[in-house]
């Protein structure tokens, strides 16, 4: 075993070991340097939860980029999902006093179309030009509704005015969602491979968070509308997936045209979660076949950042393979899957690959480095090259590994897996 996973590890769980009450479980979910970058912003007699995109080492400054702005609704988004998820395992005041203040911002953050303004620039004014930030069809749009869902499946009576307000955001936004990928729009091919033409623009990275709030809107308030919603949509996905077990990428699900990256790779998890909610088996078997044979060799390679496919005669060909870089956003989506696989089977050998892949975080990466600091809840920015670490811990890497490990400790199975790979 690594031995620099083996310090960090063992330092995390002595800590924790010491510091937990004798009668709960040691957890390594540390939010406090979450808390460290969450920010209200006074918007009249309004108070909006913020959380700060960028957060520079050594002395972790908070910091705002100038073109972009200060915080964004992706990033709340994502916080947002984990504040939820953290209150059904420790509800508290504090923290549905987060969850309404960060729901705040998401819907401030709507526009008059029904989709959202992504960046907050400071003086809390909305960016409306920036091209990340526009009212559009786009990644924080989705993000933003598969947050709001997941405060809808929360029980708190607290919570009520701000999840019928947001019930009504996200129907409007589950209403625009079917004109996205009509019907009949055929197949386009690049470099010989064949994709749905409608996912060429959007993704079937986006598709799959999509999918993922649709999902949680369906158990909120099931129809055969939804249902054939996801459905359309998961069969989209299933056109994407590549390869089988002999042959690379091993049933992975391109993310977009011919490529494949680790980055919010959520296809499978999105087709698992939706295949057990709605009892539906081809989505189930794809999405186990992409944990079962790719995601093994994704570890093997020592993690792979990104690759393109083409076709050549019969065979299909891995080009513009990249290892690096590597971040936590990579992981989260196949730790999701792998417990969803996990969840839908029972095989226990789901629970060793996202326990796997969680390990990522306290050092059995290339760099050797543990990239999850639980003193502090500190996750960096990521891994350049086996001898670059970046130590900024910015948002999206903090929550992303938040949710990870909060996965895992939510899965005794996986939780007791990842303490024997620990040697712990």
């Amino acid at each position: 075993m690594n031995e620099k996973l083996l310090l960090g590890i063992c330092t995390a769980l002595w800590f924790v070991s010491c510091s937990a009450p004798e009668d709960s479980p040691p957890t390594l979910v540390n939010p406090a340097h979450l808390a460290h970058l969450y920010e209200e912003a006074s918007i009249g007699d309004t108070r909006l939860g913020t959380i700060w995109i960028y957060c520079e080492a050594p002395d972790y400054r908070l910091v705002a980029d100038e073109d972009e702005g200060f915080t964004c609704v992706d990033d709340v988004a994502r916080a947002l999902v984990f504040y939820c998820r953290h209150y059904q395992e420790q509800p508290s005041p504090e923290l549905l006093y987060k969850i309404q203040r960060l729901t705040d911002f998401l819907l401030f953050m709507q526009a008059d179309n029904g989709f959202f303004y992504n960046f907050m620039l400071p003086g809390n004014v909305v960016n409306t030009t920036h091209i990340n930030s526009r009212a559009v069809p786009a990644f924080w749009a989705w993000r933003a509704f598969w947050a709001l869902s997941e405060v809808n499946l929360l029980e708190a009576e607290e919570l009520h005015d701000w999840q019928s307000h947001s019930r009504r955001v996200m129907a409007a936004l589950a209403a625009k969602t079917p004109g996205l990928c009509p019907p009949g729009g055929g197949a386009l091919s690049f470099e010989g491979v064949s994709i749905p033409a409608c996912l060429a623009e959007l993704g079937a990275d986006q598709a799959a968070v999509i999918m993922m709030g649709l999902t949680n809107y369906y158990r909120m308030q099931p129809s055969e509308q939804l249902r054939r919603l996801l459905l359309h949509f998961g069969n989209l996905l299933l056109e994407t997936q590549q390869g089988d077990a002999d042959t690379p990428p091993y049933y992975a699900f391109l993310s977009w045209q011919n490529h494949w990256h680790a980055w919010g790779n959520s296809q499978a998890y999105a087709l698992l979660y939706a295949g057990r909610i709605l009892s539906h088996q081809p989505f189930i078997e794809a999405g186990l076949k992409e944990v079962q044979h790719f995601y093994p060799y994704y570890m093997e390679q020592g993690f792979i950042h990104a690759f393109s496919l083409a076709r050549e005669g019969d065979s299909l060909v891995v080009r513009d393979y990249r290892q690096f870089p590597q971040i936590a956003y990579d992981l989260r989506p196949m730790v999701f899957a792998a417990l969803e696989a996990f969840a839908i089977t029972g095989e226990v050998a789901y629970a060793k690959t996202a326990a796997r892949l969680a390990a990522w975080l306290f050092g059995e990466n290339p760099a050797g480095q543990p990239m999850y600091d639980h003193a502090t809840g500190r996750a960096f920015d990521g891994i350049g090259s086996p001898t670059e670490v970046n130590h900024n811990s910015g948002a999206e890497s903090t929550i992303e590994a938040l949710l990870v490990i909060q996965a895992i400790e939510a899965v005794p199975e996986a939780r007791s897996v990842l303490r024997q790979l620990m040697g712990n």
